[in-house]
C-alpha cells in the first residue's frame, strides 16, 4: 500500500472514530442536561403545589393541559419523593409517549396524598434527535472533506518526492545524468534531494573509476601473459631442450594458460556486476548452441562424446556476448565432467533450457555456483558455473541444478 493511501486510511479512520466517540459523549451529556432541566421544571411545580396547600389548606385542582399533568392519590403514609421515566398514553396523539414524572407526598388536614406531576419528554427527545442528526451530518461532511483534502492536497505536497523517485527509477549508470528534482518549500524534501544528488555524483564517479580500472587491468594483465606465452612457445621449439626441460616448460605453459583464463573470468564477472553489458537483442539459443558445438567439435570427438541438440526455437532478449558465454560455460562443464562415449543432451521446453550429462554422484547444490568451488575431480578454475549464475542473476533468470537417475541436469528458466 502506498504511503499516501496508508496516511489517508489512518487519518480518516482516526478522525471518524474520534468524532463518533465525541458524538456519543455529546449525546449523553445533552440528554443529561435536558433531563436535569425537565426535573427542575417539575420541582418548580412541586413548590407551587406545596405553597398552594400551605396557603389554602386544600389540594389544588388536578389538571391536564398541553404536555403537563397533575394528579393526587390518597395514601396512608408519607413517601419520599421520586423521579422516574415512563411511557404514558396520550389521548390527543393516540399513542404512547415518553414522559418524566415526579411523585411526592403532601398533607392536607391530616390526610396524606401522593402528588404526581408529569411532563412529556417528546420535545426533549426531538431536540436531541435533531442535534444528533446535525452532528452525524457534520461527521459525514468532515470525513468527505478530509478524504478529498488528503487525496488532492496531500498528493500535491508529495509531488516533489514523486518527481525525485521517478528520476531515480530512470537513472542509468551507463548513461548517467543529473537527478531531476522539483523546488519545494518542504525542508525534508530539499534535504532528501541534496543528499540524493551528492550520492549519485559519488556513485557515478566510483563507477567510472572502477570501469576504467577494469579496462586497464584487463589490458595490463593480458599483455605480460601474452608475452610469457610467446616466449614459452619459442622455448618449447628449442631442439637443445631435453625431456625434463620440456615437461617443466609444459607445466609452466599450463599454469600461465590457467592464469590467463582466470584473469579473463574475474574481469568478466566484474564487468557483469558493473552492468557493462547493457546492449540487448533477441538471440536464438538453438543457433548459439549449434555454433558452440561446431567450435568444440574436435574436443567432443577426441572424447568420443555424443551431443544431441534438441533445442526448439528458443529466443531470449539479452546481450549476445553474455548469451554465448552462458551457454558455452554450461556445455564445457558438461563435456569436462562426462566420461568417454557418453551422451550429452541439450533440450528446451517453452522458456526452459536444460543440459544433461551422466554422472556418478550428486554435486553440492549449496556450493556448486560459488566462486572457486569445484569438485575434487575438476581441474578448472571454479568460475565457469559462477559466471553462468552471475549472468542469470543479472537478467533475472533462474539457474537450477538437479541430479536424478545418474544424470546431472542444469536448467535455465528464462
Amino acid at each position: 500500500m502506498k504511503l499516501q493511501a496508508q496516511y489517508n486510511k489512518i487519518s480518516i479512520a482516526s478522525t471518524i472514530l474520534v468524532l463518533l466517540i465525541a458524538g456519543a459523549g455529546y449525546y449523553f451529556l445533552l440528554q443529561y442536561v435536558l433531563k436535569e432541566q425537565l426535573d427542575g421544571t417539575l420541582r418548580v411545580e412541586q413548590v407551587e403545589i406545596q405553597d398552594f396547600i400551605q396557603t389554602k389548606h386544600a389540594l389544588p385542582p388536578a389538571t391536564t393541559y398541553k404536555d403537563q399533568r397533575i394528579e393526587f392519590k390518597k395514601t396512608d403514609m408519607a413517601l419520599p419523593q421520586n423521579f422516574r421515566t415512563l411511557m404514558l398514553y396520550d389521548p390527543d396523539e393516540k399513542e404512547n409517549e415518553l414522559s418524566r414524572q415526579l411523585d411526592f407526598t403532601v398533607e392536607v388536614n391530616g390526610q396524606y396524598y401522593i402528588a404526581s406531576v408529569t411532563k412529556s419528554q417528546e420535545a426533549t427527545e426531538e431536540i436531541i434527535g435533531v442535534i444528533l442528526l446535525i452532528t452525524l451530518g457534520l461527521i459525514i461532511l468532515l470525513s468527505m472533506f478530509l478524504f478529498f483534502a488528503n487525496r488532492f492536497l496531500v498528493k500535491r505536497l508529495w509531488r516533489p518526492f514523486q518527481t525525485t523517485l521517478s528520476s531515480i527509477k530512470s537513472f542509468d549508470l551507463n548513461a548517467p545524468s543529473a537527478i531531476k528534482t522539483e523546488k519545494t518549500t518542504i525542508h525534508e524534501f530539499n534535504e532528501l534531494n541534496e543528499n540524493i544528488s551528492m550520492m549519485t555524483e559519488r556513485v557515478v564517479k566510483d563507477y567510472l573509476s572502477l570501469k576504467q580500472f577494469i579496462d586497464h587491468a584487463s589490458h595490463e594483465m593480458q599483455t605480460p601473459l601474452a608475452v610469457v606465452n610467446s616466449k614459452l612457445d619459442i622455448l618449447i621449439q628449442d631442439p637443445a631442450l631435453n625431456e625434463k626441460n620440456l615437461q617443466d616448460l609444459q607445466v609452466i605453459y599450463d599454469a600461465v594458460d590457467k592464469m590467463s583464463k582466470l584473469s579473463q573470468s574475474l574481469l568478466l564477472l566484474a564487468r557483469i556486476e558493473n552492468n557493462q553489458f547493457s546492449e540487448k537483442q533477441e538471440v536464438n539459443i538453438y543457433i548459439i548452441a549449434k555454433n558452440i558445438m561446431q567450435e568444440l567439435d574436435e574436443w567432443i570427438s577426441e572424447r568420443s562424446l555424443t551431443v544431441s541438440n534438441k533445442i526448439n526455437d528458443l529466443k531470449v532478449n539479452m546481450n549476445p556476448q553474455l548469451a554465448n558465454t552462458l551457454i558455452t560455460n554450461l556445455i564445457i562443464n558438461a563435456i569436462k565432467h562426462s566420461n568417454k562415449q557418453e551422451n550429452i543432451l541439450l533440450q528446451s521446453d517453452k522458456n526452459i533450457f536444460t543440459i544433461s550429462n551422466p554422472g556418478t554422484q550428486a554435486l553440492d547444490k549449496d556450493r556448486i555456483f560459488d566462486r572457486f568451488w569445484k569438485s575434487e575431480y575438476s581441474d578448472g578454475t571454479g568460475l565457469g558455473l559462477a559466471i553462468a549464475k552471475q549472468i542469470c542473476d543479472h537478467y533475472g533468470f533462474l539457474l537450477q541444478y538437479e541430479f536424478s537417475q545418474g544424470t546431472h541436469h542444469f536448467s535455465i528458466l528464462f
